[in-house]
C-alpha cells in the first residue's frame, strides 16, 4: 500500500474545486421544461366560471360551443379551452371617458 496519499483539505475548499471543474459542463445544459398540467373543470366549476346554468353549459356542450371530456360518469371541462372559448365582442364603439 506505498500508492496511497492521505491529505486533509477544507470542506468549501474542496466544495469550490468540484464547482469550478463542474461549472463549465453543466453551463451549455439547458433546463428541461416541465410540462404544464392541464386543470379541468367540473361542470359546476365550469357554469360558474361562464356564468350560466349547468342546462345551458349542457345546451353549449351538445351544440359544439365548448368541448367536454367524459371520465367515467363525469364530464369534464379544460379549463384552458373555456378560456380560449370566451371572445371578445367588438361593438364598434368607442370607450366613453
Amino acid at each position: 500500500m506505498a500508492n496511497e496519499l492521505n491529505f486533509t483539505i477544507p470542506v468549501n475548499e474542496l466544495a469550490a474545486a468540484i464547482a469550478e471543474k463542474l461549472t463549465p459542463l453543466f453551463n451549455g445544459i439547458k433546463p428541461q421544461e416541465t410540462p404544464q398540467t392541464e386543470k379541468y373543470l367540473t361542470r359546476k366549476e365550469t357554469a360558474a366560471l361562464l356564468n350560466v346554468s349547468l342546462p345551458t353549459l349542457n345546451e353549449y356542450t351538445k351544440g359544439g360551443k365548448i368541448k367536454g371530456y367524459r371520465f367515467g360518469v363525469r364530464v369534464l371541462y379544460k379549463q384552458s379551452e373555456i378560456e380560449a372559448a370566451l371572445t371578445k365582442i367588438d361593438f364598434g364603439r368607442k370607450d366613453h371617458v
